[in-house]
């Protein structure tokens, strides 16, 4: 595990050289190939949904679970609105000049390497790792069981754009 965040770490270094007109193409393309892989994505999920109903998922967990055409056209949709935020990255957010003429200035910065555990929701997968991305900072994502297959397809998608 020392070793896998390590290499996060590494990886946002990395990602803080990238302009954002760079990220905003990239994720552009991420967007892209959610909806190019739709029928990988909904094999994959139909696993999950099968091992959800052995499971005894709820309905509403079921449902949270589910993705259809809509749904994938839908995180698409959500990675290109991240792709289309300012850039939070080197945004003056205050600043004031000394007496002295020294000039202060709060800047926004990346955090770095951002854990996040959410329940099983696929969608939260896409989303979270672009809102990342965005704002330069890599993201270790723990989704829940149920949705593994799913996951793990969207990430397989994402992480081959990059």
């Amino acid at each position: 595990m020392e070793d896998f965040l390590q290499k996060a770490k590494n990886a946002s270094r990395v990602l803080n050289t990238l302009s954002g007109k760079e990220k905003n193409r990239i994720l552009n393309e991420m967007a892209a190939a959610l909806q190019s892989e739709k029928k990988m994505l909904l094999l994959e999920n139909a696993k999950d949904m099968s091992d959800g109903k052995k499971n005894n998922l709820t309905s509403a967990l079921m449902d949270r679970l589910f993705l259809d055409e809509q749904r994938i056209d839908s995180m698409a949709q959500a990675i290109r609105e991240i792709a289309a935020l300012k850039e939070p990255v080197g945004r003056v957010l205050d600043g004031w000049v000394t007496e002295d003429d020294l000039k202060i200035e709060k800047v926004s910065i990346p955090i770095g390497v951002i854990g996040i555990i959410y329940e099983s929701r696929p969608n939260v997968t896409s989303d979270t790792a672009a809102l990342c991305f965005k704002s330069s900072n890599v993201c270790v994502l723990k989704g829940g069981k149920e949705a593994e297959n799913s996951n793990k397809a969207i990430a397989k998608i994402l992480q081959g754009v990059l």
